[in-house]
C-alpha cells in the first residue's frame, strides 16, 4: 500500500525547471474515494494531460499527502489524444491516522511553454490540490469527479464555452469558483491573469457559473494557450447547516487559434424538473448552428450515465443541422436522493479547424412516491394512523404531520415534504420502512384531525406527501361547549359550565345508570377539585347539563374545568372531557388609549371576538377582532373605562352545537399617558472658525406628538465616547441650541424630547462636527511693565485640548515648561529663579489638538526674543 518517496525523483523534480525542451504539463487534478471497509483508507487518483511529444515523461508522480508524509505513485495508464496530447492516470492508497482536514498536493515541473497568461511558463511548475474532510461527522466521502476533458479549443474572437460535467458520487451539492493556477508549492502564481484580462475590454469577458460549472469566455482576444484553475466545493447537510467536506482543484488549458470564419452552435433551452422513482423521463434534445453549412452533433454528460444501476441512456441522430436526440432515464428507488443530478447536454459543429461548441445544463430530481392508502381510525381516547409500505426500500422511515382541520394540499411538481404553508407541522417520526402505524394520543374530543405521511431517507430527502387524511375520536366521554363568566367578583364571582353528553358511547359495554362530576382548577390546565355531583340517570339521552359555578374569585384569574363520566349507578369511570378555561381578559393602559388582549384554554377553536365597553347602564359592542387583542382608541386619560369580551367558537366536528358563545370577566382601566414622544430629527451646523456648534431639530409635536414638553441635549467629545448631558430647552417650539466645548467644536450630539408626563424619547439621530484647530507662537515679546506684549502667548487658538512646551536658553538648560495652551510665559525662570536675561530662546512644543476621532498632535519648534529696553530688574 506504501511506497517510500524515491530520491532520484526529488533530483530530478529540481532538475526538470532548467530543462526548456522537457516542458510538457498541461492539466491536472486529484481525485479521491474513502474505501467501503475502512474510513481511514482512500484510494487517489492523479489525473494529467499532457504533450505526448516532450521528452520529459512521468512513469510516477510525487504526492504529499497533507498528513506529513509524501509518497510516489505509479502510472497505471496512458490515453493518447488528439493534438499530441495524451491522459495520464496514476493510482495510490493511503491510510491516515485518524480524523482531520488534510489536503493533498501534486507539483510537477515543468508547464509547457508559451502559456500566454503564465509569465515564463516554461519554468514554473504545475501544481494542484485537493481537500480531504475525513470526521465522523461527515462519514463516508469520496470527491467530486469531471466527465468533460480539460483540453478545450477556442477562437479567436468568438464566444467559447464549457462545462467539466462534475458530480459527486455521494449526491453531495457541488459549487465552483475560479482561483488563481498554482506554481512551486502550490502558491498562486505571481503576475498570472484571468484570460479577461489580457487584451482587456468590454468584449473580452471571461466567468464561470457558481451553480452549473459552466464556463464562458466572450472573446478571447489573443491566440495562445491559456491556463484556468477552478475549485468545486462539495456540500453536504449536516444536522442542518450546510458543510463543506471537501473540495477538488482543476487546472485545464484553452488553446485559441486563428482563422475562425464561423459561429456556435446552440442547443435548446432545457428546464430543471423531477420524476418519480420507478417511472421513465423521456426529454427531448435539439441543437442547431447558425451557419448553415455546419452540421451538429448532440452529446451527453452527466452522473445519471455512468451510474451502476439502471444508468440513464442518451440517443443522438446524426450529425445534421438542426439535430435532434433523446434522453431515457428508467428510474429506481436507488437513484432517490434530496440532491438533484446535474445533466449536461453539448453541441458540437464539424467546423475545419475548431470545433465550437455550446452546451446547455439541467438538473433532475429523483423524488420518492408518496406513501399510499393513508387511514385515520378512532381508537378509545387516540388516532390509529396506518399506510401501506413504501416502494422504496431504501427509506430509513416516515414523517407523520398533522393539523386540525383540512387544508387540501395537492404538491406541486418536485415539491416533496408538507411545505410550512400548509399549517402542517411535524407530528413524530417512524424509523424503519416496515413500521406503517402511529397512535396519536395527542389528540381532542370533536376536533378535527388531519395527517399527511412521507417517506424519507438518509441525506435527508423526503418523498412527495401522502393524500391528505382525516378523522375525530369518538364522542363517548362528554364534551365541554361553554365555559363562561357571568359575574366578576374577587369573592361571589359566578362561571357558568355547559357540557354535551357522549352520543357515541357504547351503553352496552358501559351500562348505567350514569352520573356527571365537575371538577375547577385554577389557571388554564389542570382541574382537580370536585365542585359539583350529578344525581344518577338511567340514560344519557337527557338535554345538554348547564352548572353555575359560585362563590369563587372570577377578578384575578381564570378558572379551567374538567367533566368526568361514570356508569355502573356511578361506580365505574368511563372518561373524562378535555379541560377547558374561561376568558381571561388583561388591559394595558397607554396614553389616550387602552390595549385588551385575552387568553383561553379551550378543546374548540374560537375564531372571533366581540369588545364590549360599559356606557354607564349596560355593556354595549364597540368593535369585533379576529385575533385576541384590540386597541380602544381617542380616550380620556385619566378616566375609567371597563370591558369584557366575548369569544366565538365551534368544534370542528359539525354534530356538535355551534357556535359556542362564552364570555370573559370585567376589567377596568385608566389611560395615562406612557408613550413618550418619537425622536427628533437633528440637524447640525459646524462652525469651526467661530468656533460654534448650532443646533437645529425638529419638533415632534409637528407629527406624532402632542405634549413634548423640553428636550435634553448630549454631547460626545468624541466618536464612540460617552454622552453628557450639556443642556435642556424648555418649551417644544425652543428647538436651537448653541455650544462650544471650552475653544472646540469637535464632537457629536443627540437630543430626545420629554413629554408632559415624563416620558423621554429614544435619541435622536447623532450628529457630529469636527474642529479646525490653529494654534501658532509669536517670536517675539517685552516683559517690560508697560501692559503691552508683556507675556509670551500664543496667537488667538481654536480647537486645543492641552499642550507639552519646554523653552531652553542657548545651553540648553530648560528655563520653562507648561501645559496650559494660553501659556502666560513673563520671563520668570522655571522654580522661582528669577528672572531670565533679554535674548534668544528655543522651545519645543507638542500641540494637542481636539479631533471628532481623539487628540491630534502637532510638533512646533522654533525660538522667542525677550527684549525688555532699559529695564534693570535683570539677573
Amino acid at each position: 500500500m506504501f511506497r517510500s518517496f524515491r530520491p532520484w525523483m526529488v533530483a530530478m523534480a529540481l532538475a526538470l525547471p532548467t530543462l526548456v525542451s522537457a516542458t510538457h504539463n498541461r492539466a491536472a487534478e486529484i481525485i479521491y474515494c474513502v474505501d467501503p471497509n475502512d474510513p481511514l483508507l482512500y484510494h487517489i487518483q492523479i489525473i494529467t494531460h499532457t504533450r505526448t511529444s516532450a521528452p520529459a515523461d512521468r512513469p510516477e508522480l510525487g504526492i504529499d499527502w497533507g498528513d506529513g508524509t509524501v509518497d510516489s505513485l505509479a502510472r497505471v495508464q496512458i490515453d493518447l489524444l488528439p493534438n499530441d496530447a495524451q491522459r495520464n492516470l496514476y493510482l495510490g492508497d493511503h491510510l491516515y491516522s485518524g480524523p482531520g482536514v488534510y489536503t493533498l498536493s501534486m507539483e510537477d515541473a515543468n508547464r509547457n511553454e508559451g502559456v500566454v497568461n503564465i509569465p515564463n511558463s516554461v519554468n514554473v511548475p504545475l501544481c494542484v490540490k485537493t481537500v480531504l474532510v475525513i470526521s465522523p461527522a461527515v462519514g463516508a466521502n469520496c470527491s467530486a469527479r469531471f466527465l468533460n476533458p480539460p483540453l478545450q479549443d477556442a477562437c479567436y474572437q468568438v464566444p467559447w464555452v464549457h462545462n467539466p460535467a462534475a458530480y459527486d458520487p455521494d449526491g453531495d451539492s457541488l459549487s465552483y469558483a475560479l482561483t488563481i493556477c498554482a506554481g512551486t508549492d502550490c502558491a498562486p502564481i505571481g503576475n498570472y491573469s484571468y484570460p479577461d484580462q489580457v487584451v482587456p475590454g468590454a468584449n473580452n469577458q471571461f466567468d464561470m457559473d457558481p451553480l452549473t460549472g459552466t464556463i464562458t469566455w466572450e472573446s478571447p482576444q489573443l491566440v495562445g494557450e491559456y491556463n484556468i484553475a477552478f475549485i468545486v466545493k462539495e456540500w453536504r447537510r449536516i444536522n442542518g447547516t450546510w458543510i463543506n467536506v471537501g473540495q477538488v482543484t482543476r487546472d485545464m488549458q484553452i488553446t485559441v487559434r486563428p482563422g475562425c470564419n464561423d459561429q456556435p452552435p446552440l442547443v435548446a433551452e432545457l428546464q430543471d424538473t423531477c420524476v418519480v422513482a420507478g417511472t421513465t423521463l423521456v426529454i427531448p434534445i435539439q441543437a442547431s448552428d447558425p451557419d448553415p453549412g455546419d452540421d451538429v452533433s448532440l452529446q451527453a454528460l452527466g452522473e445519471p450515465l455512468v451510474l451502476s444501476s439502471s444508468p440513464a441512456v442518451f440517443t443522438a441522430g446524426a450529425p445534421n443541422n438542426p439535430v435532434s436526440g433523446t434522453f431515457s432515464w428508467s428510474t429506481v428507488c436507488d437513484h432517490v436522493r434530496l440532491q438533484p443530478y446535474q445533466m449536461v447536454f453539448r453541441a458540437t459543429d464539424d467546423a475545419p479547424l475548431v470545433q465550437l461548441e455550446d452546451y446547455e445544463s439541467m438538473t433532475i430530481r429523483v423524488v420518492a412516491p408518496a406513501p399510499e392508502n393513508p387511514t385515520a381510525t378512532p381508537q378509545a381516547n387516540a388516532l390509529a394512523l396506518a399506510w401501506d409500505p413504501s416502494m422504496c426500500t431504501n427509506a430509513e422511515g416516515y414523517r407523520i404531520y398533522r393539523r386540525v382541520n383540512s387544508y387540501g394540499f395537492s404538491p406541486a411538481h418536485c415539491e416533496t415534504g408538507v411545505p410550512a404553508y400548509t399549517g402542517y407541522t411535524l407530528l413524530a417520526a417512524v424509523n424503519g420502512v416496515g413500521n406503517t402505524s402511529y397512535l396519536d394520543g395527542s389528540v381532542l374530543f370533536g376536533v378535527q384531525y388531519c395527517y399527511m405521511v412521507t417517506a424519507y431517507f438518509a441525506d435527508g430527502g423526503q418523498s412527495y406527501a401522502s393524500d391528505e387524511f382525516c378523522a375525530f375520536l369518538e364522542r363517548d366521554v362528554p364534551l365541554l361547549t361553554n365555559v363562561s363568566v357571568i359575574t366578576t367578583d374577587p369573592s361571589i364571582g359566578q362561571d357558568t359550565v355547559r357540557w354535551t353528553n357522549a352520543v357515541d358511547l357504547d351503553t352496552v359495554q358501559h351500562p348505567g345508570p350514569y352520573q356527571f362530576k365537575l371538577y375547577r382548577g385554577d389557571g388554564y390546565d389542570l382541574a382537580n377539585t370536585l365542585v359539583w355531583t350529578s344525581t344518577t340517570h338511567p340514560y344519557l339521552e337527557h338535554p345538554d347539563t348547564v352548572v353555575v359555578d359560585g362563590g369563587i374569585d372570577t377578578r384575578d384569574g381564570p378558572h379551567v374545568y374538567r367533566v368526568e363520566l361514570f356508569g355502573g349507578n356511578g361506580s365505574t369511570f368511563i372518561g373524562s372531557s378535555d379541560p377547558a378555561s374561561s376568558v381571561f381578559l388583561a388591559a394595558a393602559p397607554n396614553d389616550e388609549q387602552i390595549t385588551l388582549s385575552w387568553t383561553a384554554n379551550t378543546p374548540w377553536t374560537n375564531t372571533d371576538f366581540v369588545i364590549y365597553r360599559f356606557d354607564g347602564v349596560d355593556f354595549m359592542p364597540i368593535g369585533t377582532s379576529t385575533e385576541p387583542t384590540y386597541v380602544d382608541t381617542g380616550l380620556v386619560n385619566g378616566e375609567t373605562y371597563c370591558y369584557k369580551v366575548g369569544t366565538i367558537g365551534a368544534y370542528g366536528d359539525p354534530s356538535v352545537v355551534s357556535p359556542l358563545i362564552n364570555f370573559s370577566q370585567e376589567r377596568c382601566a385608566v389611560p395615562v399617558d406612557l408613550t413618550p414622544p418619537c425622536p427628533p430629527a437633528l440637524m447640525l451646523d459646524n462652525d469651526c472658525e467661530e468656533p460654534l456648534n448650532t443646533l437645529t431639530w425638529t419638533d415632534p409635536n409637528s407629527s406624532c406628538a402632542d405634549d413634548t414638553w423640553y428636550y435634553n441635549i448630549f454631547f460626545s467629545d468624541s466618536l464612540g465616547g460617552a454622552y453628557q448631558l450639556v443642556g435642556s430647552n424648555y418649551g417644544h417650539t425652543d428647538t436651537v441650541f448653541l455650544h462650544v466645548d471650552g475653544s472646540s467644536v469637535a464632537g457629536c450630539y443627540v437630543v430626545t424630547a420629554v413629554d408632559s408626563m415624563g416620558n423621554e424619547s429614544a435619541y435622536s439621530n447623532v450628529a457630529c462636527g469636527d474642529n479646525c484647530p490653529e494654534y501658532e507662537l509669536p517670536n517675539v515679546f517685552t516683559p517690560n511693565g508697560d501692559h503691552h506684549n508683556d507675556a509670551f502667548v500664543p496667537f488667538p487658538y481654536r480647537g486645543v485640548d492641552h499642550i507639552d512646551l519646554t523653552i531652553y536658553d542657548r545651553w540648553g538648560q530648560v528655563v520653562y515648561t507648561t501645559d496650559d495652551p494660553a501659556i502666560e510665559w513673563t520671563g520668570e525662570r522655571k522654580g522661582g529663579g528669577g528672572l531670565v536675561n533679554d535674548g534668544v530662546y528655543f522651545y519645543t512644543c507638542v500641540v494637542y489638538f481636539k479631533r471628532l476621532d481623539g487628540l491630534e498632535a502637532k510638533q512646533l519648534n522654533g525660538y522667542v526674543h525677550i527684549l525688555r529696553g532699559g529695564s534693570s530688574n535683570v539677573n
